[in-house]
């Protein structure tokens, strides 16, 4: 429904459904210079009973709604679209009186956040980040069930915000913890690189979280962030796009209502971005067609699992074969090996790796093979090594850069836990499997093109950095023989 004062919205659904004022008073009880008042714009509901009286107001007009077989014209006149179901009504009714009210009270002088705190309504911007820090943090923290969080907002505007920040210091009980968030990609297309890198930035910093991230293409129950089926927050923003007012309610009643149609809603939308727990096992799924390019890109941050020698190879045969290498079995295993010898060996490849993650790796020999974790023996990561510059050697279209360790604030070069492989037309991002909670989904599927190609961009511009530089064949073999000292220290045990 449009954003207008709370007396219009009540006026215009009045008029729509041929109500008189009278009519309405007694159906909520309510004295009629008080329904007089609300519809004038003289005075607003109290802080302390507006929710139940707009409860009130919804359940008796979609009643008279229904009764007059006017779905259709209701869902046209308020909603922008053809039709709606019969359940739904009174929730639309609710929640367009609820965001006219906030509405209204953001444009009301002189009120006083110390007089409506107890009402669990808090106005400013301090106020509301304070506000929903303390509550999110809470209910998650107290949650007895792995949580979930259905929030309707746009991920941009809840970053500019500094929302995402309220999730770092929380401890939760219970794993995994489900965030669904609406992203608008015209805000990504506006933002290029800069806003590819604040969502890799977040998806890493908050890595054990599972986001199901999607297409925001409607403004339909807006701004609710929804916990579970136990408590709702309802925000509105400013002109800015600030968060200034944020209502909240416990009623569980209301919370499974509002809850329920949210989550419903955005089933319905499409998914740009989906955790997983692996990239599939079988053929043609999509780790084949992943696969199934002649261009690649790879950003490893978690070890290097590419171009192992096939010593590698036989020893994961190996534990498979007793099932000590989780659901893969020598079949795939034997898949892998072939698709990367016959593929990855021979086309256009371009690895990008930090230097803080290839210290890592040398150190821990933990790799992820796609999506399964192995641990290579020091002899094993030596072969590797040598395997990798023998490689480059023969291949000219691999290419292999580093991002050197810089003190400025947060540039993509500082430590990272989330790996991007690309074939420019799939892709999907890895997460640090040592660094999660077994219940944490470790993948997330790349599922819309322009998404895609906005993280591509990131990481091509990161090629220009000062802090990038790619190497020959040559220069990788001086800075082994150089560097083979260190090389060996680190291989101690």
């Amino acid at each position: 429904m449009k954003k207008e004062s709370y007396s219009l919205v009540l006026k215009e659904l009045l008029n729509f459904s041929q109500i008189k004022y009278a009519a309405l008073s007694h159906a909520i009880g309510y004295d009629l210079s008080y329904v007089s008042k609300w519809t004038t714009g003289i005075r607003l509901p109290a802080a302390k009973n507006v929710d139940r009286i707009n409860q009130e107001i919804a359940r008796f007009l979609s009643e008279i709604i229904i009764k007059q077989n006017n779905l259709e014209a209701f869902a046209e006149h308020f909603l922008g679209r053809e039709s709606i179901e019969q359940e739904n009504v009174a929730f639309e009714i609710y929640q367009s009186l609820s965001c006219a009210y906030r509405s209204s009270l953001e444009c009301k002088k002189g009120v006083s956040i110390s007089n409506i705190t107890d009402d669990k309504i808090v106005l400013g911007k301090a106020e509301c980040f304070a506000f929903l820090q303390k509550i999110i943090k809470e209910k998650l923290e107290e949650s007895t069930v792995p949580p979930t969080i259905i929030i309707t907002g746009e991920f941009f505007n809840l970053a500019k915000n500094h929302f995402w920040q309220i999730f770092y210091d929380i401890k939760l009980n219970h794993w995994p913890c489900d965030i669904h968030v609406f992203l608008d990609l015209s805000e990504l297309e506006k933002g290029a690189i800069g806003a590819a890198e604040i969502l890799f930035q977040c998806l890493n910093d908050l890595l054990n979280y599972d986001f199901t991230i999607y297409e925001k293409k409607s403004n339909a129950y807006n701004n609710i962030i929804a916990i579970n089926n136990e408590f709702v927050i309802f925000y509105s923003v400013n002109a800015a796009g600030e968060i200034e007012i944020c209502t909240s309610s416990a009623d569980l009643k209301q919370a499974h209502s509002v809850y329920t149609k949210c989550k419903q809603f955005m089933a319905s939308q499409p998914v740009i971005l989906e955790p997983k727990q692996t990239l599939g096992m079988t053929r043609f799924g999509f780790r084949d067609q992943f696969y199934a390019s002649q261009k690649f890109f790879f950003f490893c941050v978690n070890g290097f699992e590419f171009l192992l020698p096939d010593e590698v190879f036989n020893s994961m045969i190996e534990k498979a074969k007793v099932g000590n290498l989780g659901m893969a079995d020598v079949e795939w295993v034997q898949r892998v090996q072939n698709l990367f010898k016959n593929l990855l060996e021979k086309v256009p490849l371009r690895f990008m790796l930090p230097t803080n993650s290839i210290v890592r790796y040398l150190e821990t020999g933990n790799i992820n093979l796609t999506d399964f974790p192995y641990q290579m023996t020091i002899e094993e990561r030596k072969l590797h090594i040598k395997h990798v510059l023998k490689l480059i050697q023969s291949n000219p279209n691999i290419t292999f850069g580093v991002l050197l360790p810089t003190t400025e604030k947060y540039s993509g070069t500082n430590f990272i836990n989330l790996s991007f492989n690309t074939s420019y037309s799939t892709g999907f991002l890895k997460k640090n499997i040592q660094l999660i909670h077994p219940d944490t989904l470790p993948i997330y599927f790349i599922k819309n093109t322009m998404l895609l190609n906005s993280f591509q961009a990131y990481f091509d511009n990161l090629t220009k950095s000062k802090h990038y530089k790619e190497y020959t064949a040559k220069e990788l073999e001086e800075l082994y023989k150089k560097y083979y000292f260190l090389i060996e220290f680190l291989f101690k045990e």
